[in-house]
């Protein structure tokens, strides 16, 4: 049996000890590294795995699939290390899909979120840069520390099994070289201890196993400061790593901070892209619509002259060219302001109904071109008036309707309006355009709403269009609540359906469309080949109270007539256009036996009007109605034709006729385009009006100051002075507030129209300029019942004569309250007694002052010297206080409080706009100085 002596043990703990520590030391570093290295490619994984998914999950979001979705992310949780991927909505916040792990680690449907300590990753998933949803991953790191923990116990394992091996053969080796002389050397000492032997003495310059002991012993000891030495100086390579890695980690910071700065870089870049774009569809627009004024104002003009057939034919041609172009014009900037997010929407009240007759009339000259018949088709439930945007309702409608056309080169397009659930102040809105043309392929179809997709994409295609027009129907439907889809069969037509949700009106009551009792029940005859012509005339002439019978000939329909004498129909609707017999030969035909009084004749035609009113003379008819057909129009025509007045609610009031309406007024035409200047010219020259020109608005201030006009038309972007800086000159400098100006401007873009309301301005034009635009909007503006009225305003306002001096002046609080917007006029007069001479030495005081206030504020925060600023900026407070300058002394108010809180940034703005109120204030007393001095 092995004996262990003291040293031995000794000796065995001090080589363990020894082995444990290299074994921590080497294994905190290893434990450290591995980990840093585990944790990177954890960070890699999930950085590949994001951006995998952001781009393989564009088509399933897009097309909603689910179960796509789902596939997806069960093959890549595959991965152990993956707890959670989760795929949501635009906000955010929805989860659309998503796969977690449970506490067994087992795959679930999402139920909750990963609560715990995760590496995360989340992607924006976007189409044209529009956001569409988002994925976001959770990957697990307890593998790492599991896999870490079973690998340095693993090795304490090894290490452990080493150092007792070790321990074995060093306790062999030890017993045969060190342990047996000491031994020996002990039985020796014992030996003479017994013997009592006191002389006998241990030399230890003795020879033998002792020297070789003492050498031993000394070579272990200097092994084991070898040893020592060793271990310091692996701690010391240790440390320099240590101290390398922090260096590194240092690097990488600033290396970071370089990227932010990167980024920042182009964030700023990408914004002043965006800006410049913005600047140049501006000026785009504006460039395109000033000649495309031109283009469109003069073929118009030209139509009204003396023209050949031909001549006329080529006209039409530009003129509708011309319109194409602006409409592809309109789509691009309206897909910018989408792209932008500037779109919005306004809520105003408007009549649906009217609407959708407008739209039909936009196309009245290309169903005539095309013979393709437009049907509209609004249901009686559907609600006239509702709240929302006209604007971009119309759009839609336009877009949808103009796309049916292209695509239709016979047969019909309806237009059919529903209500498919309705409360009392809320309706659920169908619009549905359905038409008979080419149809869309099913692979088209799910593109049909993305941006530059076309059903027809060949560099050969015979269809024109920027592809944009359903992609910003699409955008303006979603903005409204609603949703948007498309049947279609290819040769087989296609329907366009989309939803809107508006308020009802208040004032939206169904109007009953009714005739006469006596008219009630009456048999009216239908004849038209179009069946849904024909179901759309029958159920109007029922809502009306009549009793409708309707046949596709004009054959049929003689016969009809024939057949039921005793019974005679009191009135024939008849279309011009008939396969067979036409119209008009079938009024001749039935004319042979009766009259225009005994049967009256109503024909409807889609052909060109004053055709067809040549046909409908000869052949004796009642009354004419053109296509598309509207209940108003069909239940005017009735009434008037069996002698009765039209309902109030029904007539409309006939417009003013345009020759020589303006005679008694005067205008100036502010324009510096000689093109534009003539277009505008020959517009209103029937009207009567009489116009004097400016080419800048420099010389259009001059005019208003020297003569007397009625309304001005100021054009925008001219040399010298634009039409912002001469309309703020006329209503401030020369204070006519009551002067109609109206901006006649090609700058269409988002925000326009705003600003040149904004600058004072009473409408606005847009270029091309629409004539029946035109006109209604001068119109609205020129009242001859207040022309002399107002002329005598202007008159006073200029010839207005100087107070004395030391006189009490009285002012006219309504007339003051235009002209001051710093001073409240009214507060401040009150307060001293009504007094203006004594206000107006008050505000010369204030003025003469605070004159330097600005620069030496601007000194004080420059020197830092915020206290004293704050000071200054209190005693202007309470001063523009005393002389009711409100909005000044809250500028005020804000520099003192900034300069308080020692905000040194934030007192730099608040001083900007303090000073601008100081010079706003000081233009106002220079004006009443001026007028009562």
């Amino acid at each position: 049996m092995l004996k262990i002596d003291k040293v031995q043990t000794r000796i065995g703990i001090l080589i363990v000890i020894i082995s444990l520590i290299s074994f921590i030391v080497s294994g905190a570093y290893d434990y450290r590294a591995t980990r840093n290295n585990m944790l990177e490619e954890l960070n890699q994984k999930a950085d590949g795995l994001v951006e995998r998914l952001s781009e393989s999950l564009i088509t399933p979001l897009w097309n909603v699939d689910q179960a796509a979705i789902n596939r997806i992310l069960l093959s890549e949780m595959n991965d152990k290390r993956i707890k959670a991927i989760l795929v949501t909505e635009d906000n955010g916040n929805n989860v659309f899909a998503g796969k977690v792990r449970n506490k067994s680690w087992n795959i679930i449907n999402f139920k909750s979120w990963p609560i715990g300590k995760f590496v995360k990753r989340k992607a924006e998933i976007s189409i044209m840069n529009q956001p569409i949803g988002a994925v976001e991953i959770f990957l697990s790191p307890k593998f790492i520390d599991n896999e870490l923990y079973q690998s340095l116990l693993n090795s304490l394992l090894r290490t452990i099994m080493l150092v007792v091996m070790i321990n074995l053969v060093l306790f062999i080796t030890m017993r045969r070289i060190l342990i047996t002389p000491i031994t020996q050397l002990s039985q020796t000492a014992r030996q003479i201890s017994l013997d009592k032997n006191y002389s006998a003495r241990v030399k230890i310059e003795c020879k033998g196993e002792t020297k070789s002991l003492v050498d031993n012993f000394n070579n272990m000891l200097q092994q084991i400061e070898e040893q020592d030495l060793k271990l310091k100086q692996y701690s010391g390579q240790l440390q320099e790593k240590i101290h390398q890695s922090n260096k590194n980690l240092e690097n990488s910071y600033r290396e970071l901070k370089i990227i932010n700065q990167e980024l920042e870089i182009a964030k700023n870049d990408a914004e002043a892209a965006s800006k410049s774009k913005s600047e140049f569809m501006a000026n785009v627009s504006h460039e395109i619509r000033t000649p495309m004024n031109a283009i469109i104002g003069m073929a118009d003009l030209t139509m009204e002259t003396d023209l050949s057939a031909k001549q006329r034919e080529f006209i039409k041609i530009i003129i509708n060219s011309g319109k194409v172009l602006l409409r592809l014009i309109n789509d691009i900037l309206g897909f910018s302001k989408i792209e932008a997010g500037k779109l919005t929407l306004e809520s105003v009240n408007f009549n649906l109904h009217q609407l959708i007759y407008d739209i039909s009339d936009l196309f009245v000259e290309q169903m005539v071109t095309s013979q393709t018949e437009l049907v509209i088709d609004i249901r009686p439930d559907v609600p006239q008036c509702i709240i929302g945007d006209p604007l971009r309702l119309r759009q839609v409608l336009v877009n949808i309707t103009a796309n049916a056309f292209k695509f239709t080169s016979k047969g019909e397009i309806i237009i059919t309006v529903s209500v498919d659930h309705i409360d009392t102040d809320k309706a659920e809105i169908v619009f549905a355009v359905k038409d008979t043309g080419i149809g869309i392929p099913e692979d088209v179809q799910p593109h049909l709403f993305e941006a530059f997709k076309q059903a027809d994409g060949s560099t050969t295609r015979k269809y024109g269009g920027t592809g944009l027009g359903l992609s910003i129907s699409k955008r303006i439907v979603d903005l409204m609540g609603g949703n948007i889809w498309c049947h279609s069969k290819l040769n087989d037509g296609s329907t366009f359906f989309f939803t809107i949700s508006p308020k009802i009106a208040i004032e939206s009551l169904q109007v009953d469309i009714e005739v006469p009792q006596e008219l009630k029940n009456k048999h009216i005859l239908v004849i038209d080949d179009n069946f849904a012509v024909r179901s759309v005339l029958v159920r109007y002439l029922k809502q009306m109270g009549l009793q409708p019978t309707s046949v596709p000939s004009a054959e049929e329909g003689i016969k009809l007539i024939d057949l039921n004498k005793d019974n005679q129909f009191k009135m024939v609707i008849i279309d011009l256009k008939l396969p067979g017999m036409n119209g008009d030969e079938a009024s001749l035909e039935i004319r042979k036996s009766y009259s225009k009084e005994e049967l009256p004749i109503l024909m409807i035609t889609s052909t060109e009007l004053n055709a067809a009113l040549a046909k409908a003379q000869s052949a004796q008819i009642n009354r004419m109605i053109s296509k598309p057909l509207k209940q108003a129009t069909i239940f005017n025509s009735i009434m008037e034709t069996f002698g009765y007045d039209i309902p109030k609610e029904f007539s409309q009031e006939p417009a003013k006729p345009m020759d020589n309406e303006f005679k008694d007024f005067k205008m100036l035409l502010v324009e510096d385009n000689p093109i534009n200047q003539q277009v505008a010219e020959q517009i209103l020259q029937p009207t009567g009006i009489n116009i004097i020109s400016a080419p800048n608005g420099a010389e259009a201030v001059r005019m208003v100051q020297e003569n007397s006009f009625d309304i001005v038309l100021m054009d925008i972007q001219m040399p010298e002075m634009d039409g912002y800086e001469a309309t703020d000159i006329i209503r401030k400098k020369l204070r006519m507030k009551d002067l109609p100006i109206i901006a006649m401007t090609a700058h269409a873009m988002h925000g326009d129209k705003e600003r040149c309301l904004a600058s004072g301005m009473d409408d606005y034009i847009p270029k091309p300029i629409d004539k029946e635009l035109m006109i209604s909007i001068i119109r609205t503006h020129l009242k001859p019942d207040s022309l002399q009225e107002y002329h005598a305003t202007v008159h006073e306002k200029i010839q207005q004569p100087e107070a004395p001096k030391g006189a009490e002046i009285i002012p006219d609080p309504e007339l003051e309250s235009k002209q001051c917007h710093e001073i409240n006029l009214d507060d401040v007069l009150e307060r001293i007694g009504g007094d203006m001479a004594i206000l107006v030495s008050i505000l010369r005081n204030f003025k003469e002052y605070n004159n330097t206030f600005s620069a030496e504020v601007r000194n004080l925060l420059q020197a830092d010297q915020l206290m004293e600023a704050g000071d200054k900026a209190h005693t202007l407070k309470g001063s523009a206080a005393n002389i009711s300058a409100g909005e000044l002394a809250a500028a005020a108010l804000e520099l003192e409080k900034a300069c308080k809180k020692d905000l040194k940034e934030d007192a730099v703005i608040a001083l900007e706009k303090t000073a601008r109120k100081l010079e706003l204030l000081y233009a106002e007393i220079s004006m009443l100085e001026k007028d009562f001095d």
